[in-house]
């Protein structure tokens, strides 16, 4: 979704196209690229050792004849082989092994935690661009009360990866929220689809609280963009995360955001930003920041909060991340 955001917003004034390499991609996704964004569909096996795809690729390459190609897996560089081109890389996460990334000519981190973890890896310096997402898609909420009687809705978006994303902590905060803050009207969403979905639900259950949870599964980008305004608040409970997309995502929609102080949410949520930041992996401390979250927004104090996160909103707009981006590809000459 990032690249497809950024080559719409690059189309605007630059000549560029989107190759497709592996046998694996997204129909709904392609069709929502602008028609100027050329498309290339190599169709090759992944792992596969024909050499016939590889050629198709670099004869493509050859044809095309870029100023820069950015690419989005560390081993693509290694299929280039026919010619020499300017190339960069985005590490997108922790934890990179085994990789080609020393061959690129540039390497970009989307956060400080990702840039320090390419430091210690490989002992190269990249340069940090975060991601950026595009804000005015959002529809936003306006509305900062909630009523009596009305239930306060709380939604998580992610794969269900609880031991990555740590949704299992976000469960057990949801049951203390319910038993000991007797928060009766709290309702969480769970916005994915991933392995963890059996195992999350099972501990729903055994907790007692399925009447406070929804599984809704994948939802498109579309669903994000107007559906994210209609909750109160949106929860990030990461163990670990290279930057964490649906943070921004949250306050693009006008939410406040609860996250684990892990370092890529706490990079945005700096500042004043930071007031609801728990202690990841703490199912007490998650808990206790959603209730004074809550709190807030009974007090009809939560508009003031928002504010704060205008500084957020101009750091991660798509428009700047391409800017960077646009600007790394000119300096590689």
């Amino acid at each position: 979704m990032l690249a497809a955001d950024m080559l719409n917003e690059m189309c605007k004034e630059h000549d560029v196209a989107l190759i497709v390499v592996n046998d694996q991609w997204n129909d709904k996704l392609l069709k929502q690229l602008d028609p100027k964004v050329k498309v290339y569909l190599i169709n090759r096996k992944e792992g596969s050792r024909n050499p016939l795809p590889v050629l198709r690729f670099n004869l493509l390459l050859r044809k095309l004849k870029p100023d820069v190609i950015h690419c989005h897996e560390d081993k693509l560089v290694n299929l280039i082989r026919l010619c020499s081109f300017n190339t960069v890389y985005t590490v997108h996460d922790l934890g990179l092994k085994n990789s080609a990334i020393a061959k690129y000519n540039k390497v970009i981190a989307i956060s400080a935690v990702v840039q320090q973890d390419i430091r210690d890896r490989f002992n190269i310096d990249a340069k940090i661009i975060h991601n950026g997402i595009p804000l005015d898609n959002f529809k936003k909420r306006s509305d900062y009360v909630v009523a009596k009687g009305e239930p306060v809705r709380l939604v998580q978006v992610s794969r269900l990866m609880h031991k990555k994303k740590g949704q299992d902590i976000l469960i057990s905060a949801l049951h203390k929220l319910v038993t000991q803050y007797h928060r009766d009207n709290v309702v969480l969403d769970m916005v994915g689809g991933g392995s963890s979905l059996d195992y999350l639900k099972s501990l729903a259950e055994e907790l007692g609280i399925t009447q406070h949870i929804n599984f809704i599964g994948e939802k498109d980008r579309g669903w994000i963009f107007d559906n994210l305004a209609v909750y109160h608040a949106l929860i990030q409970p990461s163990i670990f995360e290279g930057f964490g997309l649906t943070v921004v995502e949250g306050i693009a929609a006008g939410l406040p955001v609860a996250a684990s102080n892990i370092e890529g949410p706490a990079e945005i949520l700096s500042g004043g930003a930071n007031r609801f930041l728990f202690t990841a992996g703490d199912a007490d401390d998650c808990a206790e920041k959603i209730n004074a979250l809550i709190n807030i927004y009974t007090d009809g104090k939560m508009r003031d909060v928002i504010n704060i996160y205008s500084d957020v909103k101009k750091r991660f707009s798509l428009h700047a991340t391409v800017k960077e981006y646009i600007s790394a590809y000119k300096n590689l000459n």
